[in-house]
C-alpha cells in the first residue's frame, strides 16, 4: 500500500522538483566500497533531501519482502517478476598471491592445479564448492577438483585468504584491481577464466517507479560502467 501511495504521488511531482524521501538499496560489498561510497557524496549533495539506506553483503536479499527500491545483482537472474536494467558483464579472473607462488610454485598449465590449493567460497557453509571452474575452447563448462584447507562465506574473507597465501581464488576482476596494481595478487591461467558474469540493477515491477529511484538508478548505472564490458 505504501508503495502504491508513493507511485501515485510521483505522478504529480514536477520534473524539476527536489528529490526527497528514503531509498533502500543493496549491492555487493566490493561495489559499494570501491565505486559507490567514494562517489556518493556528490549525489547526496545534489539531492540533500534524500536519505539512503545502503545494504552491502553477500546475502541475496528478497527485494519485495524486505522493501528494497533497487539492488545490484551480479550473476544470472532468477526472479522473472522483477525488472532488470542491464549494465554489462563483469570479467572474471583467477589469482594467487606472490607468497603462495613462493611456497607452492607457479601455475602456468591446468595440469599444475593438481598440486595446488583453492580457497572455497560458499554462502552456506557445509555445501561443497565444486572446485576450479572454467569454460573450455568448445564453450563447455568444466570443473577440476583441487585440494583445499579453507572454506569461507563472504567476499572479504575470500580475498583476505588469497592475500594470506592460502590458495587460488576466482573473482570478478573489479574486486581485486587495487591488489593487482600493487602486486599483492597475481593473475594466473588467463586462458581459463570463468565466463564474464552479467551485472544488472533490479527493481520491483511497478507501474510508476518513484522519480528518486529512477534518478538514483541512472546515477548508479554510470558508476558501474567502468567495471563492465558489453
Amino acid at each position: 500500500m505504501l508503495a502504491d501511495i508513493d507511485e501515485l504521488q510521483t505522478l504529480f511531482h514536477k520534473k524539476d522538483e527536489a528529490l526527497s524521501g528514503r531509498l533502500r538499496v543493496d549491492m555487493p560489498q566490493p561495489i559499494s566500497r570501491r565505486l559507490v561510497l567514494p562517489n556518493l557524496d556528490s549525489f547526496l549533495s545534489a539531492h540533500p533531501q534524500l536519505e539512503i539506506e545502503l545494504s552491502s553483503s553477500d546475502r541475496r536479499v528478497n527485494l519485495i519482502e524486505e522493501g528494497f527500491d533497487c539492488v545490484v545483482r551480479v550473476g544470472n537472474l532468477e526472479d522473472s517478476s522483477l525488472i532488470a536494467k542491464k549494465i554489462g558483464h563483469c570479467p572474471m579472473i583467477n589469482c594467487v598471491s606472490p607468497e603462495y607462488i613462493k611456497s607452492y610454485g607457479n601455475i602456468t598449465e591446468l595440469s599444475d592445479l593438481a598440486k595446488h590449493y583453492i580457497v572455497r567460497y560458499s554462502q552456506t557453509l557445509g555445501q561443497l564448492d565444486p572446485g576450479f571452474e572454467y569454460q573450455d575452447t568448445q564453450g563447455d563448462w568444466q570443473t577440476l577438483t583441487m585440494k583445499s584447507q579453507l572454506t569461507v562465506n563472504n567476499t572479504d574473507a575470500y580475498k583476505a585468504a588469497c592475500l594470506a597465501g592460502l590458495g587460488l581464488i576466482q573473482v570478478p576482476r573489479h574486486g581485486v584491481l587495487d591488489e593487482l596494481s600493487r602486486g599483492e595478487l597475481i593473475q594466473v591461467l588467463p586462458d581459463y577464466n570463468l565466463p564474464p558474469m552479467p551485472m544488472n540493477i533490479v527493481y520491483p515491477n511497478r507501474r510508476h517507479l518513484p522519480r528518486r529511484t529512477r534518478v538514483f538508478i541512472d546515477w548508479l548505472s554510470e558508476q558501474l560502467k567502468p567495471i563492465t564490458q558489453s
